[in-house]
């Protein structure tokens, strides 16, 4: 143990003290580095480095016996070198575990580096999608406020009716909305209180609504309100009340995707902007989520407008 001491000596004094250094101070880390290895050096040609002080050749060169040649026939040739010496061998090594030492310290920092790039980016994406979702949930709401508020005049009692709704939908959003992605089951949840206050204001002649979704939900996950702001969007330009309308929403899961189609008739009031503020969120917000693993197509043909989005039924990025 005593022999192997100065090498793991050596080791701990590069690694914790040395090596921090390399960094920002570079040439007082190759000056202090090099005074290290002059001292092992030191070290190794002493005779402590020997077991019990034992000298490095026989002190009698007379009583050495001729050294044998590669055949074992005669002396060794004139210029021929011997074997390298314990001393040199044991400098050799300690130079050796400086190199791999150096070479586990840029490992491990690069690694530790990595991974706090990867907590400062998984930071930076949960403040990004916590402020694209207080945009569009206000947006949202602003819109179910104003349909609550025609109901007042119109209909009292549905006008309560549709205030019931609207705080059950809160309700979801309050224990569920701060998180990135919620279950599946809860935003449909939502979609259905949401499409219940709505029918409120229409009779079934006038708008015809059908939803499929399915039984069985598998722990899928989604992001909250992406999916409502879509079924949103169709009550908001796809109802006439002077024209027949339709609104139809499945939902399915297929193949490890959550599959959401809305198609609804299109009667787009004038200056109506389908493409704002909302929808330029929700791309952001899937980008970020799931970077290019997504689907989202939306076609308007006429008087159909149809909208198409497949997501990872789990999170492709994880936001911690």
């Amino acid at each position: 143990m005593r022999f192997f001491l100065p090498f793991i000596v050596l080791v701990l004094i590069h690694h914790f003290l040395l090596a921090p250094l390399i960094r920002k101070k570079l040439p007082l880390y190759i000056g202090l580095t090099m005074a290290l290895l002059v001292l092992f050096g030191i070290w190794s040609f002493s005779p402590f480095s020997r077991p019990n002080g034992a000298p490095p050749f026989p002190e009698d060169k007379e009583m050495m016996p001729p050294p044998p040649s590669l055949d074992g026939r005669g002396p060794v040739p004139q210029g021929r070198r011997g074997p390298i010496s314990p001393e040199v061998t044991r400098l050799f090594v300690g130079i050796l575990l400086i190199g791999v030492d150096l070479g586990a310290f840029f490992y491990v920092d690069s690694r530790r580096k990595e991974r706090r790039m990867k907590e400062l980016e998984a930071e930076n994406t949960k403040q990004r999608l916590e402020s694209l979702r207080y945009q569009i949930n206000p947006h949202f709401f602003m819109n179910t406020l104003n349909n609550i508020h025609a109901l007042v005049d119109i209909d009292p009692e549905k006008a309560k009716e549709s205030i019931e709704e609207f705080s059950k939908m809160m309700r979801i959003l309050l224990y569920e909305g701060d998180a990135p992605t919620i279950p599946l089951e809860r935003e449909l949840g939502f979609i259905e209180h949401f499409i219940s206050l709505m029918r409120l204001r229409y009779t079934e002649d006038a708008l015809r609504i059908e939803t499929i979704f399915p039984e069985e939900k598998g722990g899928a996950v989604v992001p909250p309100l992406v999916m409502a702001s879509f079924v949103e969007n169709a009550f908001k330009h796809g109802v006439s009340y002077a024209e027949e309308s339709f609104i139809r929403v499945k939902v399915e899961l297929q193949d490890g995707k959550v599959v959401f189609h809305c198609a609804n008739s299109s009667h787009p009031a004038e200056g109506d902007d389908r493409h704002g503020i909302g929808l330029e969120n929700i791309k952001k917000r899937l980008t970020l989520l799931y970077g290019k693993s997504y689907t989202l197509s939306i076609d308007e043909d006429g008087g159909r407008y149809d909208v198409l989005l497949a997501v990872p039924d789990q999170t492709v990025f994880q936001v911690s």
